[in-house]
């Protein structure tokens, strides 16, 4: 995982101040800043965790934040901040850990290289396809799949139901295959992921400024070389 410091920015310091506000020891505002106010916390947390206070979020303070990532606090999928390729990623990880039926891998890679992973859930002969994120200030659409599935999983291993239909009898019945982030390079812009000044930044903002009428970059839908996804071609995943 990223080390997070004073000054850090993006939807990583979103995800870790939305985990020390849950555990009581961040009081101030979501807002993806690694200012004074979440230093001070994560001293807190050091202190109370018995790891070195100096407000850096590295790899030990990381490991030991885990449990809470992985679900501890009682939720896997965050519907309060920035959704990045990243924080995917992490959700995916904690997922697959505590959900070994499930099937993840990828469809490939974006232009800047990031994954773009699938998700395969079930194991019935009628199939159904889910994908979010075409565009990328478009975003929660990921949140909303991504909580669905978490939902779903957490309803199948439990033995519930999930919108009133038994979750073993739909895996039993149905297979559901999900690419919840077509788009990770317009979501990662979108949401701070890709920093301001950084050349993918500025490569976008170029093409942006042909189209003033539209807000950069809270407007921007395309990749992060400004192509539209007319064609996207799904595959389906089986063994």
């Amino acid at each position: 995982m990223k080390t997070l410091k004073l000054n850090s920015t993006g939807p990583l310091v979103e995800f870790l101040q939305n985990i020390l506000q849950i555990l009581g020891f961040y009081t101030g505002t979501i807002d993806g800043i690694f200012g004074n106010g979440t230093r001070n916390a994560v001293i807190h947390f050091q202190r109370n965790f018995g790891l070195t206070p100096d407000g850096i979020v590295g790899s030990n303070t990381w490991r030991t934040l885990s449990p809470y990532i992985n679900g501890a606090l009682g939720f896997i999928v965050p519907t309060n901040i920035s959704y990045s390729s990243t924080i995917l990623e992490i959700n995916l990880n904690s997922l697959r850990n505590l959900y070994p039926f499930l099937e993840i891998g990828s469809i490939g890679k974006s232009i800047l290289n990031t994954n773009i992973p699938y998700i395969k859930m079930g194991q019935g002969p009628k199939e159904v396809f889910y994908s979010s994120s075409y565009h990328g200030n478009e975003w929660i659409t990921s949140v909303v799949l991504m909580k669905f599935l978490a939902d779903y999983c957490y309803c199948y291993k439990n033995n519930l139901t999930i919108f009133g239909y038994s979750a073993r009898e739909l895996f039993q019945n149905v297979t559901i295959y999900l690419v919840p982030m077509v788009n990770p390079d317009g979501v990662d812009l979108v949401t701070g992921e890709i920093p301001v000044g950084s050349r993918p930044y500025l490569s976008a903002q170029q093409i942006s400024n042909n189209y003033p009428n539209i807000p950069f970059v809270d407007g921007w839908k395309a990749n992060i070389r400004g192509e539209s996804f007319i064609n996207f071609h799904f595959l389906f995943f089986k063994k």
